[in-house]
């Protein structure tokens, strides 16, 4: 079934929806893997991370989410595909959010937000209780996805990549009220990330704020049972700084450039970046 409707906004932003390969217009899925591949090589926070899966987006992967059924909402800007998300219905009846991208040439432009209403909008008629989904933190999405009413519920270390992963939840029939972007940290021991002049430093001992701050631009974490490990976790960081000063451990450059920063699960295999600031962002070239 392919359905189409104009969305109410100052540009001409079209929503087409899809539950089948058969219902695809010719060269759509090829156009839906080329914006989504585009997006997810273009979309992370810090440069030198491992490649996202959705980099590698193929037209044979958008078709054969919809030939298992998974619906497909598509954005076309100005009569130009420039952005997608999918959706997978889980046995436990949650709407899991799949592969939302939009095109790095219209970024800003609502899209994504756009699209992720078009998806709670179907999960809450067909009576889901909850829109679910991953995100990496060292990637920056989490920030996004706390802004439009998602909230995190755990933390782990992703299974495949040395990068760390929030569950975040919504309930599609509620208001869109905006969720706490830095959760609480629990058991554990932790670190922040602050900008500093002409570097980066990491607060291992000082309290965590409690919530954003201007200069903080992530937090870190070493959960539960894994805090016992905090001396060797603590002793590595040190080691990858370029000094040790009155307010923390300093690190010449930004924190984008700063590889302890960037991926601290390649610092201790238990430190879960646990929240990180869209301020951090490497420059775009």
């Amino acid at each position: 079934m392919l359905t189409t409707e104009k969305a109410a906004t100052a540009v001409d932003i079209q929503i087409r929806f899809l539950d089948s390969a058969a219902g695809a217009p010719e060269g759509l899925c090829e156009e839906v893997a080329a914006v989504t591949a585009d997006a997810y090589a273009a979309g992370d926070l810090v440069p030198g991370l491992p490649v996202a899966d959705g980099a590698r987006e193929r037209a044979a992967d958008v078709r054969a989410d919809l030939a298992a059924g998974r619906g497909l909402w598509v954005a076309s800007l100005d009569g130009e595909t420039a952005g997608a998300v999918r959706a997978v219905v889980r046995p436990d009846g949650d709407w899991e959010v799949r592969r939302l991208a939009v095109s790095p040439r219209v970024r800003h432009a609502g899209l994504g937000r756009l699209l992720l209403r078009r998806l709670e909008t179907a999960a809450a008629a067909a009576g889901a209780r909850r829109v679910v989904l991953d995100a990496v933190v060292e990637r920056g999405n989490p920030a996004f996805y706390a802004r439009v009413g998602f909230r995190t519920v755990r933390h782990f270390g992703a299974a495949d990549k040395p990068l760390s992963e929030v569950h975040m939840v919504r309930d599609p029939s509620a208001p869109p009220e905006p969720g706490r972007p830095c959760a609480p940290v629990g058991d554990g021991r932790a670190v922040s990330w602050w900008a500093a002049p002409d570097g980066t430093l990491c607060r291992t001992g000082a309290p965590l704020p409690e919530g954003p701050q201007e200069g903080l631009l992530g937090i870190d974490v070493l959960p539960g049972t894994a805090a016992a490990r905090w001396p060797e976790a603590e002793a590595a960081l040190a080691a990858r700084a370029d000094r040790r000063t009155g307010d923390g451990l300093f690190f010449a450059g930004p924190a984008a450039r700063t590889a302890a920063f960037a991926q601290p699960r390649l610092v201790h295999p238990g430190l879960l970046a646990w929240w990180r600031s869209p301020a951090a962002r490497a420059p775009r070239p």
